[in-house]
């Protein structure tokens, strides 16, 4: 998938909803037209963190994705998006057009490694291309259908 780079920025006041809705206080908060990034210093954090679905909600529109470096991958990630419909998605392509360029800039790095790690889990190959981000990994389908694209008579 080739998506456009939507960057989060750093954020001078951090909503108190965000720091109670996560079990474990990030080190850095950024934001984009998206969500907000909680950075953690240990992908630990990432792992062992609990989320209030009941409290992130109250972040609306914005969904929270909480993110670290990584040993085996250059970073990991989890998304809460109880605000559009759900607790915690297993792998989410969109979160990645701000995850790559952040880690990217990081970790001096093109080509990232990335792991989604949600229950279920996925893996994702990030490119940063000047503006845009190419993401790509193995898919698991959830719907199969047909659609009809109907003109309507003007």
């Amino acid at each position: 998938m080739n998506f456009p780079s939507r960057t989060p920025q750093p954020l001078a006041n951090i909503p108190c909803d965000l720091l109670e809705g996560l079990s474990i206080t990030p080190r850095e908060v950024l934001r984009n037209n998206q969500a907000y990034f909680a950075i953690y210093a240990d992908e630990e954090d990432i792992l062992q963190l609990q989320q209030d679905p009941a409290r992130l909600a109250k972040l609306a529109p914005y969904d929270v994705v909480v993110t670290a470096q990584s040993r085996q991958y250059d970073f990991i990630s989890r998304y809460f998006w109880p605000t559009n419909g759900g607790a915690e998605d297993p792998v989410t392509g969109s979160i990645h057009t701000g995850l790559a360029p952040y880690w990217g800039e990081k970790l001096g790095k093109s080509n990232l490694i990335a792991f989604q790690a949600s229950k279920r889990g996925g893996l994702l190959h990030c490119q940063l291309d000047g503006e845009r981000v190419i993401i790509s990994g193995n898919a698991v389908p959830y719907l199969s259908g047909v659609i009809d694209v109907v003109e309507k008579d003007k």
